[in-house]
């Protein structure tokens, strides 16, 4: 049996016909070169089926072309979404992705699992794990030469950050309610020690408190279905009226949904529902779920690339914040108010009899 030739650097500069300073130059993504030999080489490395030795490449670079995503629950959707978007454009620029889970909350967990990733010699770290900032900053001072991007920090933390405006998000979800005539809002709250969710609670109780409005109740999920549906529950037990509810995720609003189904309300015209991810199992619920969209995809590919940027500047230099804006999208799991409409008061009432007319 022939032995096949390995393909070499010199191999695709002589099919494409430039230099191998050239073709170098388009595999490490280094240097400037004209888009129609760009095109060329790439059609050569194609053609040969030519794979660039990445490990002689970063030893000469003093890199492993390998990136860490350190991050909590898969399970979940932005987590899962936030890996689709960060692989892909790690892959389209020559890097393999590594992905540890951070099994807990706070510093400890998190300093656990970028040990491990640091151990395998990545070349930087992009981080979805809720950090307060004097963590965050305690991070950076535990792991001074692991480049490191967070992704679930306040704004304004003094570190390189790719996050997405959960503020904003939130006052557009509180403000349609509001704008819809809504003065009964409920909140089905994510955990309460999370960055990102303590962004989304306090924009809602600024949005509602510059109507002059106060959260009649507000009930804590952990992020799952059914601890959405536990927690619209205890809002349901405490007899207090309520025509809307913000929900923290989509995930918990598919729990909301399923309670108050079954306590024979009706979504929106006994209460109305704002979820907020925009899953894309959100538009098939019944009915349609209006939500804050989130982008994720986009975030972590936005993400790599201010890595990238961070792995190459000055690391005594600061490193600007990229912030992805969120948008609303209005379904049919809210509407205004009505006085024709059964409120939520009045449906306690008739389910209290029903029991009572039972016994």
């Amino acid at each position: 049996m022939t032995e096949r030739k390995t393909i070499t650097l010199a191999d695709v500069a002589a099919l494409a016909d430039v230099s191998q300073q050239t073709v170098s130059r388009v595999v490490t993504g280094n240097g400037q070169v004209a888009a129609r030999t760009r095109a060329r080489v790439n059609d050569a490395i194609a053609h040969l089926n030519y794979v660039p030795n990445r490990l002689a490449t970063g030893l000469a670079r003093q890199r492993t072309y390998s990136v860490g995503f350190a991050t909590n629950d898969l399970s979940l959707h932005a987590p899962s979404q936030l890996t689709a978007g960060i692989e892909q454009a790690a892959r389209e620029a020559g890097y393999s992705l590594l992905v540890s889970i951070v099994a807990a909350n706070g510093l400890s967990a998190a300093t656990h699992t970028l040990r491990g990733l640091r151990e395998r010699q990545v070349d930087g770290v992009l981080l979805n794990a809720s950090l307060d900032s004097a963590d965050a900053l305690e991070v950076q001072r535990r792991f001074p030469g692991l480049p490191c991007v967070f992704m679930d920090v306040s704004p304004g933390t003094p570190v390189p950050a790719a996050l997405l405006d959960q503020a904003h998000g939130a006052r557009l979800a509180a403000e349609h309610l509001l704008e819809l005539g809504h003065t009964r809002v409920a909140f089905v709250d994510g955990p309460r020690h999370a960055v990102v969710e303590n962004a989304r609670h306090q924009a809602w109780i600024q949005t509602l408190a510059a109507r002059g409005l106060t959260p009649v109740m507000v009930a804590e999920g952990d992020w799952s279905p059914a601890s959405g549906y536990a927690a619209t529950l205890r809002l349901l037990a405490g007899g207090v009226p309520f025509t809307a509810i913000l929900v923290a995720n989509d995930q918990m609003a598919v729990g909301v949904l399923r309670a108050l189904w079954e306590r024979g309300l009706n979504v929106p015209a006994d209460v109305s529902i704002v979820g907020y991810d925009d899953t894309p199992e959100s538009a098939l619920l019944i009915p349609p779920l209006t939500t804050v969209r989130q982008d994720f995809p986009t975030l972590g590919r936005r993400a790599f690339t201010h890595l990238l940027t961070v792995l190459e500047a000055d690391a005594d230099l600061p490193h600007p914040q990229v912030l992805t804006v969120p948008e609303l999208v209005v379904r049919a799991s809210t509407a205004s108010p009505s006085g024709e409409r059964q409120t939520v008061q009045a449906a306690l009432d008739t389910l209290r009899a029903a029991l009572a007319g039972r016994g």
